[in-house]
């Protein structure tokens, strides 16, 4: 029973360590994309030679950035909080095995 239901937990937690590193490499991504855009010259639109117009690309930034500044706070969260319930899990099961051992001892 007791490891059916740590190998459960451990799944879960793999399961979140998971998903938090894909968000991170999906959030990595879009950094990285967000990184080409601004590194990008503004094209030049000239319908007079006296006045020309700068076209840039800030709302295609800006949405790209406010998607992933989320995911990367989400992915960390969840890439943290897994590994901390696998470590907390493993330390409790120590814990309980030592407590069993030192009763088998006491009861000789």
């Amino acid at each position: 029973m007791q490891w059916a239901a740590r190998e459960r937990f451990t799944n879960r937690s793999s399961l979140m360590q998971v998903w938090g590193v894909g968000l991170l490499l999906a959030a990595c991504a879009l950094w990285i994309w967000l990184g080409f855009l601004l590194a990008d010259e503004p094209d030049t639109y000239c319908y007079r030679v006296s006045s020309c117009e700068v076209l840039t690309e800030v709302p295609k930034q800006l949405t790209v950035l406010g998607i992933s500044a989320p995911l990367s706070v989400l992915g960390a969260g969840l890439l943290v909080a897994g590994s901390v319930r696998r470590q907390t899990s493993a330390h409790v099961f120590e814990v309980i095995e030592m407590q069993k051992s030192e009763e088998r001892s006491r009861e000789k």
